[in-house]
């Protein structure tokens, strides 16, 4: 069997037996073994002895076709978890068990048919992430959208660029160096006013990258100064206040610190947040909870990544999920029910966009893993069109209210529309939708 013959033979098929490649040319084992001893070069063994699979190196330009995959922990020291192989036909091989959770059933041979799923959350995506992709394209010879990205770009992107990625997970010598340096814009708790006007700026032109975490609201990455030291956080922003889409998105984010200070208050785990007016937008300063004071970072990995790979890849309700996630062994059964209650909460709350990727767990190398704290909840039925317009009082989110049984969650969404019916930091239009809201929430 002749090499040409072997490389097509992984170019269809990723990875492959001895007697596998025996049985799909019509020749003997012996013969099969003489030929992969003429691929020694880029021949991948996976395993030992009869169980032994074979692929062949995939190397990507220059970087190679074999890379360290770090962890950088809360106390910000790296630890490599093992080596991720590229391989003809797509696949990708992560040599190492030392996180078995990254493996499960799904995956016990540790051989991934496309971009890892622990991964997955590293395509850029969302406000920063095209921002990412807009200035990094030419030199990754990519397209400026994202969303067309290969497995193959995202892996070149890590490695080249990967430095402030969401989570913890660094591919690479060189992006853990550059990640163990990284320091995003500082800022002192003093001069957010002056500051963060003027990184908003730079966030819209595209000066102002940082970490490509997901989402569609304008935001950016910074470090706050203050008496404990600098905090690393994220920071959302509306368009000036002065038009009603400028209005309706400050309402928003106000809405956005309600709620978590309502769930906090209900004993769920919230970031720290706070609300900032200044340059005629208004700020929402959020501490990132995959980040730690002293340079340490947490393997944060959305729902919707895990669920793609190990639940079928369904899009289902978080409730679903929750009960999925506990049959599975992947959540204990009191933060499985958490995860269904803020499910609850937010559709009273008008939280129409509670996909898989707003909600994330915080990953062990081991089972059970937990949940992240909570973000991105907020009346996302209100936010402006795609023209700028606003809304008034949506009936069918009022009668969600309306039908509404007692318990928890009423209560929680209860006190957070009253909160924002009496805010004066919400327009009088909101403030209506609020105490529409409440009423439709008062029980008999």
């Amino acid at each position: 069997m002749d090499p040409q013959t072997l490389r097509r033979e992984f170019l269809r098929h990723g990875v492959r037996s001895a007697g596998e490649l025996a049985r799909s040319a019509k020749v003997s084992q012996p013969s099969i073994s003489r030929a992969l001893g003429k691929l020694s070069g880029s021949l991948v063994r996976i395993g030992r002895g009869r169980a032994a699979r074979y692929g062949l190196a995939n190397p990507i330009g220059e970087l190679g076709s074999v890379w360290p995959l770090y962890v950088i922990g809360a106390d910000g020291a790296p630890e490599q978890i093992g080596r991720l192989h590229s391989l003809l036909g797509g696949k990708y091989w992560l040599e190492g068990r030392a996180w078995p959770t990254l493996f499960d059933e799904a995956f016990e041979d540790s051989i991934f048919p496309d971009l890892p799923w622990f991964l997955d959350d590293y395509r850029p995506q969302g406000f920063l992430g095209r921002a990412f992709a807009r200035k990094h394209a030419v030199a990754l010879g990519q397209q400026p959208g994202p969303a067309g990205w290969s497995a193959r770009a995202v892996i070149e992107a890590m490695l080249r660029f990967g430095d402030d990625f969401p989570g913890a997970f660094v591919l690479g010598r060189d992006a853990l160096a550059a990640a163990m340096s990284a320091e995003p814009p500082s800022v002192g708790c003093g001069g957010r006013g002056r500051q963060y006007p003027r990184l908003a700026k730079l966030a819209l032109r595209g000066d102002l990258v940082g970490s490509s975490a997901g989402g569609e609201q304008p935001k950016f990455v910074a470090s706050v100064r203050d008496a404990e030291g600098d905090r690393p956080v994220i920071v959302k922003f509306s368009p000036p206040m002065t038009g009603d889409a400028g209005r309706r998105w400050a309402d928003l984010l106000y809405a956005e610190y309600t709620a978590g200070r309502v769930l906090a208050a209900g004993g769920y785990e919230v970031s720290r947040s706070e609300i900032i007016d200044a340059g005629g937008c208004r700020f929402l300063e959020v501490e990132r909870f995959d980040r730690t004071r002293n340079g340490g970072r947490l393997p944060v990995i959305s729902l919707r990544a895990l669920a793609a790979a190990l639940l079928d890849g369904v899009a289902v309700p978080w409730p679903a999920s929750a009960e999925r996630l506990r049959e599975n062994g992947w959540l204990g059964l009191e933060q499985a029910s958490r995860l269904s209650s803020v499910w609850e909460f937010g559709k009273l709350i008008a939280n129409t966009d509670m996909h898989g990727g707003n909600t994330s767990l915080v990953f062990n190398p081991t089972k059970p893993v937990c949940l992240a704290p909570i973000y991105d909840m907020l009346p996302m039925a209100y936010r402006p069109d795609s023209f700028g317009r606003v809304q008034g009082v949506s009936q069918e989110q009022l009668s969600a209210c309306a039908s509404a049984p007692p318990g928890r969650e009423h209560d929680m969404a209860a006190s957070f529309w009253a909160d924002l019916a009496a805010s004066g930091m919400v327009s009088k239009g909101f403030r209506a939708i609020a105490r529409a809201h409440a009423k439709a929430l008062s029980l008999p």
